[in-house]
């Protein structure tokens, strides 16, 4: 799990690992300092949110997270909304325009997500110089495994055409293509399978 005290750090590596997703770029725009310091924002108000109604799960690396999840169990999609005073330093952070683009994006998605119970994949981000190194499939797994452990199906979605091979080595299936602002988004589930031993990353 992560801990509060590494909230700070985690708000900055996935501000970063997610600056050139072809979502944030449509979204935000500008340049890749814009688009980190705006993800920032955003994640500030989303963290304490998961952690409290959702799971947020860490790997670290030198006592740091190196990589970070973020899911809703069953029953917990979508996520309550922050805090006012939240939403205010979001606001401030991000801009009105960047902020009505977000919630066009929301809407798209949550239009084809499932109602039954399953676990939703929310975010999982890799500190940039440790991508492509095994940290993101080791954290994916651990996960899958306390997925398994419920018998239940699993939902995601991804803006990468090159993440649908990373996912499908874990059974997720590509159910719907669609475009958001112009970019081609996968919506993939991972049918629900039998029961598992919790995996010893999930700490």
């Amino acid at each position: 799990m992560l801990a509060s005290s590494e909230r700070r750090d985690a708000v900055a590596l996935l501000a970063e690992a997610f600056a050139d997703n072809p979502l944030n770029v449509a979204v935000i725009g500008g340049d890749r300092v814009r688009r980190r310091r705006a993800n920032a924002a955003g994640m500030r108000g989303v963290l304490p949110v998961a952690a409290r109604a959702g799971l947020v799960l860490a790997l670290r690396e030198a006592g740091a997270p190196a990589a970070v999840l973020i899911a809703a169990p069953p029953g917990a999609y979508p996520f309550p909304r922050p805090s006012a005073a939240a939403l205010l330093r979001s606001l401030a952070g991000q801009g009105l325009r960047v902020a009505g683009r977000w919630r066009e994006v929301f809407e798209a998605l949550d239009a084809v997500h499932p109602l039954d119970a399953r676990w939703y994949l929310a975010l999982l981000g890799v500190s940039p110089a440790r991508q492509r190194q095994g940290l993101g499939g080791a954290l994916l797994d651990a996960w899958v495994d306390r997925v398994d452990a419920t018998a239940l199906p699993a939902w995601l979605e991804t803006d990468r055409e090159q993440n649908l091979a990373f996912y499908g080595a874990r059974g997720f299936e590509v159910r719907h293509e669609l475009r958001v602002l112009g970019v081609p988004v996968w919506c993939l589930e991972r049918p629900a399978r039998g029961t598992g031993p919790a995996s010893p990353l999930l700490r």
